[in-house]
């Protein structure tokens, strides 16, 4: 028998039996002087009041108020058992016998060593219990089936008898008590306690259905998030791979409540926005803030790398290259509220994205291999709302009758005319009869070239992505190690992007596990090709071309066009002048004209921790992080810009020729170099006291640098074969006069750039959590932030960013024991801020303008971009949410609710300046801005069955937002923007009161009090209640849907996303391309003309205004186009249900794979996406997200199918 003795801080004292005896004799000697000394002994007095405070506590309050010490039989009593004390100067004697007689225990007074035991029941109580036994049967069943378990275990609770359920999972145990607990446990189940009973039926749960413990990344720390009290969403590796695409963000789309993703765009946005000017997400990766703060990034042809500001437009034509490799990680972790994001301060307002990489399992090594092979058609021409051949060369026959498009016979330096413009010019000046004229525009009319363009520009789109893995692990020991290769090619031609990667990360333990270093490293090489020819053909400009414009003649010879001068001009110039041929053929420009973009990153990371106590451990860790980007555009001399800057530049000069452009190509490159460190030391505290109380604390201090340079520069006369170029000043003028003799006679581009920035954070932060018995928690942290982009007095670059949080578990409160229907149900509550420092320095004076030369003294000279301002500060968002998570039938039901208001204080506004300063307006800490928001999440089983199974989720997101100081009112003139007005969202959409066109065929609006404004009036002035504001342009309310039925190992799973209660614009006339007349003149009309199929109902004689709202070509004015183009007339409902994907895949059974001795798991699937819109809310039917179908690098991308392969070995 052995003795426990708690008095020894953590270790135990055994007594065996023959010390036991010993004790025994000593007791019976000295019994006499014990009677005589018991009235002193017990009249010792015990204070103490606790309620569900455990033996345990109770006896080590004893020995500290008594000094004597308590031993009890180890195994026989329940030092944890709980019991509600309230004594205040009682007797021991009677704290003993109240505590310990329900208890069925007993104690005996050893000089001052009091031994507590079970209690031996008398003789008489024996027999009558053994005659008071009673026997029990009962049925085990499956609790989502019905059905009964075989061979469940039945077990007599703190004793050795059981006996086991036969198939039908009935069980008959004899002799027991009333009061006898009974453990039921099988394989696969959930075991169960219960009271013993005769009849009792028993329904175990499928342990597949106990919710699993979801583990929260902070990028500080993983927690389980039924502990936490803030608003996280966790996206496992298995999410991630139901949907495989090669853009990670298309992955994610649609399956975190609140989080808002903009593929076109590549952004991202949690919650709404927190600041005037949209700010991303802080991006996190393996606990350091990454460089790349873009989860995915898409091709540009713009030598900054930024497509915003690319001439290409942003399409489902670019090429995706992922910054992650999407098999390599773990969970990606969305922080939302003040309480999770509060701990990463410094712009964690805008919400915080934490990527968790894989690491290896100890005691297992696996081998994994997959791969994604993906193809998509180009878009199909019909599609496109583009006017047919006849109606263009209406179009261009009502140009050419009111003469808009001038003769190119008049002068010499007159632009280029289309086929059929050039028809109706020969037939006017007598060179061809009407009827010949009306014969040949016949035969362009019936001409298309949609099959050489989709022969000769366009491509099946092709993505392919091959990932293998090692991982595994020994006792002290683990790693992980991948490859992967990807490749993207998109539907225009010449367009591409391939990315190889490998990540390791290793894990070793020393000191008997009481010290661990793990060490990381990735390495990305990304390469991709942008050649804007083929998008260029297929949109409104110069470039583009007409519908019956072809690329090659019926021989198979490239078809030469005129873009710059008409052929009798380039023709004289060659002839004369030796120029170079001057004709433009987007096939050619597919070998010349090519931005070729390469970027090496690396990030390697080591952490050492060490265990210092059971319950304390200090860690120290850092992470460097290197990018290098290097852009080049190569434009040689056979290429369009080429030639052309060559043969503009060429002039004679007394009788000879001079050209002030070097004969040779353009080399343009740019260089980014961008490097980033952070390193921190982190003490982590996690104290657990008897599963009562548990307390968890990260306290830290960390120092991060990100710094950039870069360097661009443009060289002319390049040869490629040699590598050379001419030295060219490009900032003189005088040096390239052109044909024209327009212009300074300066190069078109400058030859080089710089740029440096260096940003420094310093952090001490902190973050404690404590929970009573594992149901109540609270939590909180605070952060201080020090940036040098703020100030120069540190109290005004530090601020402290805070955060508080309750979680109450109510389903662990004894009153919700009957309740069975409810598994889990908990409370959350949290009050926080964060913060965002300015976007660039506030320190210094931003100095632009470097290498240009004044045109009157002709010396460089450089001008102030934006001057210092030390009054600057933090941007601070304030944020409240309350949240409630439960579990309901048997956890086949999920809920989750999150309620949220956000307030942000002294946001960062440009305002007016005393332009006597030198500057009209600087930045100043001036705006608030407030919003709410829900969200929803549910997810479930409807079916589930040894066989079938049918799964689904559905989350519901609502976010608005409201100005509360704009400082200023509202200023609005014009239609068709958006602006920051008091009592307005900031994505608020003003446009122009339609009234109509006039009876010449113009723009009319509505001023506020109704009276008619013609577009003509240049006396009147639009004032801002002219306007009327229609909504929002992001949606409020979006979400997404899935849903997975299973029969044995074949899975069909089916998403769907929708956006809702916003608005958009219909763009049906491209202003720039669009004839205006006293404007601008001459008026240009080469390439592609404005050519949407609303056109062709135009007004065009008195009258046609009852029946059209289309302005005419007479009389067009810029003002008449752009209050058409942006009234209310053009606003329609954004709203749409779109189907993202349908996927069938199958896992092969494991029993075929045994006999292999090697495959673990074989899966595939085969997936079909962009399925198209489900619903769409206006009547049109036209796709808010590709509206301008009269181009078609904005239509939608066709069905895209998909087939994965994964590999376990």
């Amino acid at each position: 028998m052995k003795f426990k003795d708690p008095n020894r801080s953590g270790h135990f004292a055994y007594i065996n039996n023959s010390v036991l005896r010993i004790m025994k004799l000593i007791l019976l000697i000295m019994t006499t002087f014990l009677l005589q000394v018991s009235a002193s002994t017990f009249a010792q007095r015990i204070t103490f009041n606790k309620k569900e405070a455990s033996l345990k506590q109770l006896f080590l309050e004893v020995k500290k108020q008594t000094g004597y010490n308590i031993f009890w039989e180890e195994g026989k009593v329940n030092d944890r058992q709980l019991i509600d004390a309230s004594f205040k100067n009682t007797p021991l004697e009677v704290v003993l016998d109240k505590v310990l007689t329900p208890q069925k225990l007993t104690y005996k007074l050893v000089n001052k060593t009091i031994v507590v035991k079970k209690k031996e029941p008398l003789f008489f109580d024996k027999v009558t219990s053994f005659f008071a036994t009673v026997n029990v049967t009962g049925k085990v069943i499956d609790a989502e089936t019905g059905n009964g378990i075989p061979k469940v275990t039945v077990k007599l609770k703190n004793s050795n008898r059981m006996v086991v359920a036969n198939e039908q999972g009935t069980f008959m145990f004899y002799g027991l008590n009333d009061d006898d607990i009974l453990i039921i446990s099988a394989v696969g189940y959930l075991a169960q306690e219960m009271k013993a009973k005769d009849g009792m039926v028993v329904k175990l749960l499928a342990a597949t259905k106990v919710l699993e413990d979801v583990i929260v990344s902070t990028g500080y720390q993983q927690l389980k998030q039924k502990t936490t009290t803030g608003s996280y969403s966790v996206i496992t590796a298995k999410e991630i791979e139901e949907t495989p695409s090669v853009n990670l963000m298309e992955r994610l789309e649609g399956k975190v409540p609140g989080v808002k993703f903009d593929l076109r765009n590549n952004s991202i946005q949690i919650r709404g926005v927190s600041s005037y000017n949209g700010r991303p997400p802080l991006l996190v990766i393996d606990g350091f803030v990454a460089l790349n703060q873009n989860l995915t990034n898409i091709t540009s042809g713009t030598l900054d790398g930024n497509p915003k500001n690319s001439t290409q437009p942003e399409t489902s034509g670019n090429a995706i290259i992922s910054t992650f490799n999407p098999s390599d990680i773990e969970s990606i972790t969305f922080l939302k509220d003040a309480a999770a994001t509060a701990i990463w301060g410094a712009n964690a307002a805008n919400g915080v994205i934490v990527v968790t990489t894989k690491r290896g399992k100890k005691g297992t090594s696996s081998i994994n291999f997959s791969t994604t092979f993906s193809t998509s058609a180009p878009a199909n021409f019909k599609n496109m709302t583009s006017m047919t051949n006849q109606q263009y060369i209406d179009f261009e026959q009502e140009l050419f009758d009111k003469k808009f498009i001038l003769n190119p016979a008049s002068d010499w330096r007159q632009a280029p005319v289309s086929e059929a413009q050039q028809l109706m010019f020969d037939a006017k000046s007598g060179k061809i009869t009407a009827a010949q004229k009306d014969a040949a525009l016949n035969v362009l009319a019936n001409r298309s070239n949609t099959d050489q363009l989709k022969e000769y520009l366009l491509q099946r789109a092709v993505s392919q992505q091959h990932n293998l893995s090692f991982s595994g692990g020994a006792e002290n020991s683990s790693y992980y190690v991948s490859g992967n290769y990807t490749k993207d090619q998109p539907v225009f031609r010449k367009n591409s992007g391939e990315s190889y990667s490998v990540l390791t990360n290793l894990t070793n333990d020393f000191l008997n596990k009481r010290l661990s270093l793990s060490t990381g490293l990735n390495y990305t090489y990304a390469k991709s090709t942008v050649n804007s020819a083929a998008i260029q053909a297929l949109s409104v400009g110069r470039y583009g071309m007409a519908p019956y414009q072809m690329l090659v003649d019926d021989e198979g010879n490239r078809i030469g066009s005129y873009v710059t001068v008409k052929k009798n001009t380039a023709d004289s110039l060659i002839r004369i002048n030796k120029h170079l041929p001057w004709t433009y053929n987007p096939i050619d420009e597919l070998n010349y004209n090519n931005t070729i973009t390469e970027r090496n990153s690396i990030r390697v990371n080591a952490a050492i921790k060490g265990k210092i106590t059971n319950w304390l451990n200090l860690s120290v860790s850092g992470q460097l992080q290197k990018s290098l980007n290097d852009q080049v555009l190569i434009q040689n001399l056979d290429s369009y810009l080429g030639r052309e800057l060559y043969n503009l530049g060429t002039v004679p000069v007394n009788g000879k020729l001079v050209s002030g452009f070097p004969k040779g190509g353009i080399y343009k490159s740019t260089r980014s170099n961008s490097n980033a460190y952070g390193l921190r030391a982190q003490l982590d505290i996690d104290k657990n006291w008897n599963d009562v109380h548990r307390f968890n604390m990260v306290v830290g201090t960390e120092i991060s640098q990100n710094k950039g340079t870069g360097s661009g520069q443009t060289l002319y006369g390049y040869n490629e074969d040699v590598s050379s170029a001419v030295n060219v000043n490009t900032t003189s003028t005088g040096n390239y006069a052109t044909i024209y003799g327009q212009g300074q006679g300066r190069f078109p581009f400058t030859n080089s750039s710089i740029f440096r920035n260096t940003t420094r954070n310093l952090s001490h932060y902190s973050s404690a959590g404590y929970s009573y018995l594992n149901k109540y928690f609270a939590t909180a942290s605070v952060r201080f932030d020090d940036i040098n982009l703020l100030g120069v007095d540190r109290r005004d670059r530090a601020t402290p960013l805070w955060s508080g949080g309750l979680r109450w578990d109510i389903k662990k409160e004894s009153f919700m024991d009957k309740i069975e229907w409810i598994n889990s149900l908990s409370i959350r509550a949290t009050l926080g801020t964060a913060g965002n420092p300015p976007l660039t320095s506030a320190n210094f004076s931003t100095i632009a303008g470097i290498g240009q030369l004044d045109g009157y003294t002709q010396l460089p000279f450089v001008y102030i971009n934006s001057p210092a301002n030390q009054d600057i500060g933090w941007e601070t968002t304030k944020t409240t949410n309350l949240g409630i998570d439960a579990g309901l039938f048997n956890n086949r039901l999920s809920v989750g609710v999150d309620i949220y208001r956000k307030r942000s204080y002294d946001i960062i506004m440009s305002l007016p300046l005393n332009s006597t300063y030198g500057y009209s307006s600087l930045s100043y800490n001036a705006g608030d801005l407030e919003g709410h928001g829900v969200e929803l999440n549910i997810s479930g089983d409807a079916v589930r069955t040894k066989d079938w199974n049918w799964s689904s989720n559905f989350n519901l997101s609502y976010n608005t937002n409201k100005v509360t100081d704009s400082r200023f009112p509202n200023r609005l003139a014009n239609g068709g923007v958006s602006a920051i007005i008091t009592g307005l969202p900031v994505d608020n959409f003003f446009v122009y009161r339609w009234a109509g066109l006039d009876d010449k065929g113009q723009s009319q609006i509505y001023n506020a009090s109704g009276k008619k404004i013609s577009s003509k009036d240049q006396t009147y002035t639009v004032a801002p209640e002219d306007l009327v504001n229609k909504g929002r342009t992001t949606a409020p309310y979006f979400g997404g849907l899935g849903t997975t039925v299973s029969y044995k190992n074949l899975s069909l799973s089916v998403r769907a996303t929708y956006y809702l209660g916003h608005i958009f614009l219909l763009q049906t006339i491209n202003q720039q391309f669009y004839p205006v007349d006293n404007e601008f003149s001459p008026a240009q009309f080469s390439g592609l003309l404005a050519n949407n199929t609303r056109l062709t109902n135009r007004w065009r004689k008195a009258g046609d205004e009852a029946t059209t709202d289309i302005p005419g070509i007479t009389g067009s004015s810029i003002t008449s186009i752009s209050r058409f183009m942006n009234s209310d007339l053009n606003v329609r409902d954004a709203g749409n249900i779109r189907l993202q994907q349908i996927t069938l895949s199958y896992r092969v059974p494991g029993s075929l794979l045994k006999r292999t001795h090697f495959i673990k798991s074989i899966d595939c699937g085969l997936t079909v996406s962009n399925l198209g819109l489900l619903w769409v809310a206006n009547k049109e039917g036209i796709d808010p997200e590709y509206q301008m179908t009269n181009a078609y690098n904005n239509l939608p991308p066709t069905k895209n199918y998909v087939f994965n392969l994964r590999l376990s070995l």
